[in-house]
Formats: C-alpha cells, sequence, structure tokens
C-alpha cells in the first residue's frame, strides 16, 4: 500500500471530518423528532467512521460525545412522549394499553441512563411513573388528590386556568413576560409555568440540543427590584426578584423560532416568583 504524504493524509483527514460533521447534523435533527433506534442507526454509523485508521484521533473523541448527547436527547423526548401517552389511557380507564406504554418507557428510560441522564430525570420519571400507576378513568386516587391539594394549598396564588379546566400538567402563563438568561445568553418567555418555559430563542443561535441540561437566571421586570436574594420575597435591599433554575432542552421549534425549556420538578424560585406577583398585585394572565 502507498504511503500519503502529508498532503494527501490532510486532504483525507478533511474528507473525513466534513462527512463526520454532516453526519452529527442528520443525527442532530433526528434526535429532536425521530425514532430513537433509527438515532442509534444513525450513531452506529457514525461511529463507524470515527473507526477510520485516518480519522483525527483527538476529533474523534468530540464526535463521540455529541453522539451520545443527541442519543440520551432522543431517548429522553421519547420517555416523555410515552409517559404523556400513558397518562392519557390511564384516564380512558385503559390499563393494557397503559402498561403497554409505561414498559416501553422503561426500556427507553434505561437507554436514557445507559447515555448519561443523569439523577434529576431519573426521580422526575419515577414520580410520572408512580402517578400514572395510581390514574385511572375516574382520575387520580383520592389520597393523591389529597397530597395534591395540599401542595396546591401551599403555593395558590390566585391564578387558575381561564375556563376551571387544565389539562397540562402545571397552567401556562403568558403575561408578565420573564427575563430569562441561559448561560450567558438573554432572552424572554413566550409562555411559562412551574415546571417550565418556552423562550423566544431561535434554536439556529442555540448550543444545546434535546436533553441538554443548562443554568438559567430568571426574574420578572414587573416586579419592583425589592427582593431579598436568598428568599426571592419582597423586602428593603432592592434586590432583583429571581433566582438560578436548572433546566433541560425538551423541544427546538424553528417555526416560532423558540426553544422549550422543562424543570426537573415544580420550581421554587418560579412559586416564589408567583408569590411575589400577588405581592405586588400581578395577575399572572393564562394562556389561552
Amino acid at each position: 500500500m502507498p504511503v500519503m504524504d502529508a498532503d494527501q493524509r490532510r486532504k483525507l483527514e478533511d474528507q473525513l471530518l466534513r462527512k463526520a460533521e454532516e453526519a452529527v447534523r442528520i443525527l442532530r435533527r433526528e434526535a429532536e423528532t425521530g425514532d430513537p433506534a433509527h438515532v442509534d442507526s444513525l450513531a452506529e454509523g457514525l461511529a463507524g467512521l470515527l473507526k477510520t485508521r485516518e480519522f483525527p484521533s483527538l476529533r474523534a473523541a468530540e464526535f463521540r460525545e455529541l453522539s451520545r448527547v443527541y442519543q440520551r436527547g432522543a431517548y429522553q423526548r421519547s420517555v416523555d412522549s410515552l409517559l404523556v401517552q400513558a397518562e392519557r389511557c390511564g384516564h380512558r380507564g385503559d390499563e393494557k394499553g397503559r402498561n403497554a406504554l409505561l414498559t416501553q418507557a422503561k426500556d427507553h428510560f434505561a437507554k436514557a441512563l445507559r447515555f448519561g441522564a443523569d439523577d434529576e430525570f431519573r426521580h422526575g420519571v419515577e414520580r410520572r411513573v408512580q402517578a400514572t400507576l395510581m390514574t385511572s378513568k375516574d382520575g387520580v386516587d383520592e389520597r393523591t388528590k389529597q397530597a395534591a391539594k395540599r401542595k396546591l394549598d401551599q403555593h395558590d396564588v390566585g391564578a387558575k386556568p381561564p375556563n376551571g379546566i387544565e389539562r397540562r400538567r402545571a397552567i401556562r402563563y403568558m403575561d408578565p413576560v420573564l427575563a430569562v438568561e441561559a448561560e450567558g445568553r438573554r432572552c424572554t418567555t413566550i409562555n411559562w409555568s412551574t415546571r417550565g418555559l418556552l423562550v423566544d430563542l431561535p434554536p439556529g443561535e442555540f448550543a444545546h440540543a434535546v436533553g441538554g441540561k443548562l443554568r438559567l437566571e430568571l426574574h420578572c421586570p414587573d416586579i419592583p427590584e425589592t427582593a431579598n436574594p436568598e428568599t426571592s420575597r419582597p423586602d428593603k435591599s432592592g434586590h432583583r426578584v429571581g433566582g438560578r433554575q436548572i433546566a433541560h432542552v425538551v423541544r427546538l421549534d424553528p417555526d416560532r423560532h423558540a426553544v422549550a425549556l422543562s424543570f426537573p420538578d415544580i420550581s421554587t424560585v418560579m412559586l416564589d416568583l408567583m408569590h411575589a406577583m400577588k405581592d405586588a398585585g400581578i395577575k399572572p394572565e393564562p394562556e389561552r
């Protein structure tokens, strides 16, 4: 076999890198909406390319990590979708359908963990599975209803769904608009709830893939800047109301130029903001 000179090797490496970059772009796109099994198949193809003897070893590690991130995101997204479907089956009284979906969700959950999903994701899924198993066509069992009512009583800020019926996991609000800083990138909310945000951030300008974890700084510009930073409740110190919150990317929405972010659990930062809104005489406007 003829020996390549430096120029030939460089050209070959450039070709391999361009192929890997294209493979990653396809992998990322499929991870946002596609079947996780198809994402795995694409990842296997990329892995084979990275094993090519002439592929730059330092860059190979980078591409392998990207592949894991996108595979993890695909399985996390799938788990969320399957649990939503299982919850609906439970409300219809379809226990067989619910259990089949939970079995599939369990399999995808295990794969998400294998690809590096963190404890916050794990605990959140476990809580949702428990709630789904206790749901029937008559609703959630009485013990669960009473526990939920106690939590709502503790955090009631006077805002209700516009028609008295709330089918989402949490009421979404459009107004007031919240200011968000996502690891240095500033944006505002399109809607928000105690469980997550939809922010006006073009996906093409966003560095995180679906399933990615990031830190947010949240505050409400409409609330007077008179909150204690330790509690986010009003005082006379002149600090801005808000706080830090961990979130996961659950959807990239190029049509709305938006990114959907989910909290691992009900956000205490959001609850504190809502209490501060109530104290300031601001009534959040639900999304209709």
